[in-house]
């Protein structure tokens, strides 16, 4: 089984840390962003925090899409 979020990680979407994530890397906690990179080969997905120079790589389950 896969464990796909029901909301679609495409490039150009904003994300806001999942719950997993915040308890994983607590100093993203509150923090938003956009992805910008998807890797259909690999679980990571590159995104650029709000007010970042440089992208992050997190795990999927570390994010959840912002309800437009």
């Amino acid at each position: 089984m896969s464990a796909q979020q029901p909301d679609k990680l495409v490039v150009g979407s904003r994300f806001m840390m999942s719950e997993l994530g915040i308890v994983q890397l607590p100093e993203f906690a509150h923090k938003t962003g956009t992805i910008v990179e998807t890797s259909s080969r690999t679980p990571g997905v590159t995104v650029l925090f709000d007010g970042a120079v440089r992208p992050t790589v997190l795990d999927r389950s570390y994010i959840s899409a912002l309800s437009k």
